[in-house]
């Protein structure tokens, strides 16, 4: 029985182009896991505060304060359990939302979803994960990653998830007109994915 982690980041709860390709997405994934289990993780529903000095102590301590890696470990827990993993993710400011950089935040972590210093390795390994992602005022050239695929793709192979799918919405504020058919575009490409 496959699991997958749905973590949505977008501030928006209603007419998130993110959370509505992610809601295709979902249905798709049923439609081919009919025993599937998944996991939801809705890091603006469910704020994950920032990490603390007292939080980087802990995950380098030998016997760390419980109370400060518990959300951690919970955290690196699903991501353990799952097989597969879906991102949602909007551009703020040039970035990906401060909610969602919290939580990478708190489940990069030292032997538990990496090891090395120098020479890293990533523990999570043999998991897919994909990426939809949505820029408002920037259309790119769809055959290059945009800058937020690039910074998850960096943060997921960091973990030692290599293995990533990417469904970006780019330039949805330039022009909204076409926006029907970039998310038509996208689903397409989502059913070509499971049809594989």
């Amino acid at each position: 029985m496959n699991t997958l982690l749905r973590i949505d980041s977008s501030l928006r709860t209603e007419n998130s182009y993110s959370r509505t390709l992610g809601n295709y997405f979902i249905q798709q994934w049923i439609l081919h896991n009919p025993n599937g289990n998944i996991l939801e993780r809705d890091v603006n529903q469910q704020l994950i505060p920032h990490i603390t000095q007292q939080t980087i102590d802990a995950f380098f301590s030998e016997n760390p304060d419980k109370k400060s890696i518990h959300l951690s470990d919970e955290l690196i827990d699903e991501l353990y359990q799952s097989d597969e993993i879906l991102i949602t993710c909007p551009m703020y400011n040039y970035g990906i939302p401060s909610s969602l950089k919290a939580y990478f935040d708190t489940v990069i972590r030292t032997k538990k979803t990496f090891t090395g210093n120098t020479s890293l390795k990533g523990l999570l390994e043999n998991k897919k994960a994909y990426i939809i992602s949505s820029m408002g005022g920037i259309a790119l050239d769809p055959h290059h990653r945009n800058p937020l695929e690039n910074h998850l793709t960096f943060l997921l192979n960091h973990v030692g998830i290599t293995d990533i799918y990417y469904f970006p919405l780019n330039g949805t504020v330039i022009d909204e007109v076409s926006n029907t058919e970039k998310i038509a575009l996208q689903q397409s490409k989502i059913l070509k994915q499971f049809n594989q």
